[in-house]
Order: structure tokens, then C-alpha cells, then sequence
């Protein structure tokens, strides 16, 4: 290394660090000198009294003679008045870069970023770049995007049901609390037991009448401790789980039983051929409440919501009405219980669901000549969406895990089809079966859903998940009490 000879008069101390860099030959009739960068050590070089070499003060700034620099820091150098700290030489000696291996200025600036900065070199970074930048998100939208579950397309397990018809006026497939599946098919109703897969046939009463025997609908309450049964004379009898026989039979219709819906353990609406929707309550000795009169045809389905407030039902005359259990309407003369008629369907209307996740929020399927589903809100009586199925719509349901619908359809695709609600999006469909899916129903936890056809087949399909929430399950134990 070369040094330099300082002359004795400068009353300068000895430097310690030198970094002595050929200098190029910008100017003619100059041979090659070394720069040297000193770093004296003398504290009061750097004291606040004495004048800072580096820097003009600001008092000579404002006159108007010329400032003369100190002859200790006269040095010719290529850089100008570059100012670099003791470390970047005492980094560069201690990597043994030697001076005359310099031979581009733009190296001595990428030793400079790597020793000083620490700068990738395949990253392009502003020295004080105050450019607005984007803060990385702490969760994309991706990622606060709940996961698809996966839904098998197959069922995961089949039953052959022979006689289970493909008519569109009867529900004999019910999945009861109690783990029972209860299936009519023609003159018997058969139990089946999920839990040990034994099939029994339910003891029937003696009677002469061979209608009485024909069953049209059934449905267990919402215990599971009783089950009614409508037949095709317009009667219904009462079977007990617990006694395991027959309770008692109740005949206040003439014509067929078409839907029955439990409200609580002991209140149910059914709908008959006779047009007319009667409640009806076990406790009570000859059953019945009232009478709902509104329909000009044949009522095809009934349905009680979660608060047991209101009922609908919709039937073979293209209209769904809307009643009020309590309290009534006293602005209709004609039946004080109607707070609200729909008539945008085309068709009849069998598919009927209540929201159990979000209040007053009704679902209506139509038939054959309609294809839609209608979402309603009965507490602005006013319709939300309606959606294109291009088939007849025969059953819906709500799920009570997951804000989701389940519609099945005949004419002509037959269908199961998994909805999202409120967008109303669809989100899977299952293919299973060949002739309409009239009967839909689903397992205590919610997690399997059952449909049965007219080709004589009952699938279960897994197609939520098991866990529930527990403000759902705690609304549910509520329901249970009530």
C-alpha cells in the first residue's frame, strides 16, 4: 500500500486507515496518483469549537469572500467531497479487496451497497424512496374465503323401496328424530333403523275399508315419539313409538291426505283433497282445532316455520298462501288467518321450505308448466329472487348447519341440487336417480339428506358437514323446550 508524505509543518495527526485508488486519465500531462481518504483520531479535531473540515460553516455562507480549504484536504479525487465513514474502509480491508483491482467507479458503489447498505443486487432498491407503498395484507381475500367442502357425487348407501309411488300428491318418506326412517309404500309403512339397519313393518289396525289402508302421507313430529299417517279415505291414524301400536285415528276429511306438518310434539296441519288445511292437536279429545279455508283445489304441501307463527301452504290452484297462528289478519273477511297470498307461480306448488337461519324467509318450487324457485319474505310480503330450474320442482329444504337450499326436480332432468342462499348460486347437483325425486328428507344431525323416487330406490347423500355451531345448537335445544 502506498502512503503518503504529509508535511511536518501541518499540525495534523498521522491518519490510520488509507485507501489509495488509481486515478484515471481524464486530463492530459497527468500521471497516476493515489487518492487517500484520512480519518484522524484527534477528539478535539471533532470538537464543536474547532471548524469542521467536511462542512462550510454557515456564518461564511452569507459573506462574500471565498472560503479557503484547509490544505490537509486538498486531495485529488475522482469522487469530489464524498464523505464515507470508517467503516466502509475498515470492511474493505478486512475482505482484502486491493485498491488497484478498482477499475470502474460503478464498482466502488456496488461495494458500497453490499458493506454498507447490504443491498441485494437482484432486487432494484431507491435509496429514500418515499413512493406511497401497498402494506401487504395480513389475509388475502382469498384466504378469508371459506374453503369448498367436498361432496361426494355418489350416495353412500341405497335402499330398494318397491312401491313407492311417482305420484306427484303424495310425501310417504320421513327421516325422524329418532333415527326412523318411516316410508309408505301402498298398504304398509315399514321402519327402518339406521343405526342397526333392521326393517319392521308397523302392526295395522283391523278395518274393512281398504282405502283406509292406502297410505298418501306421513311425517314423524318433531320428537320423534309420534307418527301420523294420512291414508287415501281422508283419515288419519296416530302411531306411538313408545307403546309401539297405534294411538288412535281421527276422520275429519272424505278425500286424501296429502302433507302433514308437526309444528311441536303435539300441533300438526295437514292438507287434504277437499281443499281444505286442518290442526290438529293430540292432547285435545276429538283432535281438532280449526279449520283453514283458501284454497280452491287440492292443497299439496304444508309447512309450519320455526317460531310455529305462521304456516304455508301451497296447492294444486297455482297460489300459496301465508297464515298467521296467532293473533290473525282481521282486514280479510273472508278467513282473518291469511296475512299473505302469493300468486306468481304457474303452476302447483308442493315445494314448499322455511328458512330456519334468517326470519320470514320462505322458498317456493313450482311444478311442471312454472320451473322456478321463489325466495319470499313474509314480513315485507314481498318476493326476493326467482330462479330458472328448467325442471319441475318437487321438494326443498333448508339447511340448518350451512346458510344452504336443497331443491329435487322431476320433469325432465331429476335432479338434486344444492343452492347457496341468498345469492341463490348453484353450487352442486347430484345425478342418481331415473324418474322424479318427489320425497326429500334429512338426519337428525343435518349432515345427510335421504330422497326417494319413482324408480324405487332411497339414497343417502352426504352433503354437510357434522359440526354445528353452538349458538345454533343452544336455538335449537330452545326450539326443543318450547
Amino acid at each position: 500500500m502506498q502512503q503518503e508524505q504529509i508535511p511536518q509543518q501541518q499540525n495534523v495527526t498521522p491518519k490510520k486507515y488509507q485507501l489509495t485508488t488509481p486515478t484515471k486519465d481524464k486530463k492530459q500531462n497527468k500521471t497516476n496518483q493515489s487518492t487517500t481518504i484520512q480519518s484522524p483520531q484527534n477528539n478535539d479535531f471533532y470538537s464543536p469549537k474547532n471548524m469542521n473540515p467536511w462542512k462550510t460553516p454557515k456564518s461564511l455562507l452569507k459573506s462574500n469572500h471565498k472560503q479557503n480549504t484547509p490544505d490537509h484536504c486538498i486531495q485529488a479525487s475522482p469522487y469530489s467531497d464524498r464523505y464515507i465513514p470508517l467503516n466502509v474502509s475498515r470492511n474493505l480491508f478486512n475482505k482484502q479487496i486491493q485498491p488497484f483491482e478498482i477499475e470502474e467507479e460503478n464498482q466502488y458503489e456496488e461495494l458500497l451497497s453490499e458493506n454498507v447498505l447490504e443491498i441485494d443486487e437482484n432486487k432494484h432498491v431507491s435509496i429514500l424512496n418515499f413512493n406511497k407503498q401497498k402494506h401487504d395484507k395480513v389475509q388475502s381475500s382469498k384466504q378469508l374465503e371459506t374453503p369448498k367442502r367436498k361432496i361426494d357425487t355418489l350416495p353412500i348407501k341405497v335402499l330398494d323401496a318397491p312401491g313407492l309411488e311417482d305420484d306427484f300428491y303424495q310425501d310417504t318418506l320421513h327421516w325422524g328424530k329418532n333415527n326412523l326412517i318411516a316410508v309408505g309404500l301402498q298398504r304398509s309403512v315399514y321402519l327402518y333403523n339406521v343405526d342397526n339397519s333392521k326393517v319392521f313393518q308397523l302392526a295395522e289396525p283391523i278395518n274393512n275399508n281398504e282405502l283406509s289402508a292406502y297410505y298418501t302421507s306421513l311425517q314423524w313430529n318433531t320428537n320423534g315419539q309420534m307418527l301420523a299417517i294420512g291414508c287415501c279415505d281422508g283419515s288419519i291414524k296416530l302411531w306411538d313409538y313408545n307403546k309401539n301400536s297405534f294411538n288412535g285415528t281421527m276422520n275429519l276429511s272424505n278425500k286424501r291426505i296429502s302433507t302433514i306438518s308437526w309444528a311441536n310434539p303435539n300441533i300438526f296441519a295437514y292438507g287434504s283433497k277437499d281443499k281444505t288445511i286442518n290442526i290438529c292437536d293430540v292432547r285435545v279429545p276429538n283432535y281438532q282445532i280449526f279449520q283453514l279455508l283458501g284454497h280452491t283445489q287440492e292443497v299439496c304441501g304444508v309447512t309450519f316455520d320455526g317460531s310455529e307463527l305462521q304456516l304455508a301452504s301451497g296447492g294444486n290452484d297455482n297460489k300459496v298462501f301465508v297464515w298467521q297462528m296467532r293473533g290473525g289478519n282481521n282486514n280479510n273477511n273472508n278467513n282473518q288467518y291469511i296475512s299473505w297470498e302469493i300468486k306468481s307461480h304457474k303452476a302447483a306448488i308442493r315445494a314448499l321450505a322455511w328458512n330456519p337461519n334468517s326470519c320470514g324467509i320462505l322458498a317456493t318450487g313450482g311444478g311442471n308448466q312454472d320451473k322456478t324457485i321463489k325466495i319470499h319474505s313474509s314480513l315485507t310480503n314481498q318476493q326476493i329472487t326467482s330462479i330458472n330450474c328448467d325442471s319441475q320442482v318437487c321438494k326443498l329444504r333448508f339447511s340448518k348447519i350451512v346458510n344452504e337450499l336443497v331443491s329435487t326436480h322431476g320433469y325432465e332432468k331429476n335432479l338434486v341440487c344444492l343452492w347457496q342462499y341468498p345469492t341463490m348460486k348453484r353450487i352442486h347437483q347430484l345425478e342418481g336417480h331415473s324418474e322424479r325425486v318427489l320425497y326429500l328428507s334429512a338426519s337428525p344431525d343435518e349432515s345427510t339428506i335421504l330422497t326417494g323416487s319413482g324408480d324405487e330406490t332411497l339414497k343417502f347423500w352426504k352433503i354437510f358437514p357434522t359440526q354445528v355451531s353452538n349458538n345454533m345448537s343452544s336455538l335449537f335445544s330452545m326450539c326443543e323446550i318450547r
